[in-house]
């Protein structure tokens, strides 16, 4: 019986293994081409030479049996932050991710705000009427 724990215990734990892996083409979607004559391309689709030169530099470190993270940070101390296609979650570049749904919500707000001030076309015709029939009790 122990046996047959044990060995279901190791066929999950090296059927996880390749799961928890991290695939060239995963850290090739995440870079840009670091071409200086202006490609804007991601390096999975890119044909650039710099490109073919990034990825066999990739090809290598994974070979070598780095972690995704070192690869990375290797990457960037070669080509700058540049050559990541997101920037990073961590310091200043937080502003990146945090911009847009701040504007969209402070976007929201203000149309919201802007729509609830003004009236539309029957709320006007009310008031006047209203500030009309005040003024003809007056002068009654």
């Amino acid at each position: 019986m122990i046996y047959k724990a044990v060995a279901i215990w190791f066929l999950l734990l090296v059927s996880a293994v390749p799961a928890l892996a991290v695939t060239e083409e995963e850290i090739f979607s995440n870079l840009n081409c670091p071409d200086k004559e202006g490609c804007i391309m991601i390096v999975i689709d890119c044909t650039c030479p710099s490109s073919l030169e990034i990825k066999d530099k990739v090809r290598a470190m994974l070979d070598q049996g780095l972690s995704e993270k070192k690869i990375y940070d290797k990457l960037m101390a070669e080509y700058g932050k540049g050559v990541l296609a997101t920037p990073p979650k961590e310091g200043f570049d937080w502003i990146v991710w945090l911009a847009l749904p701040a504007g969209v919500i402070v976007g929201g707000v203000v149309v919201y705000k802007i729509s609830r001030k003004r009236m539309d076309e029957n709320e006007e015709f009310e008031l006047e009427y209203e500030k009309f029939l005040q003024e003809k009790e007056k002068n009654e």
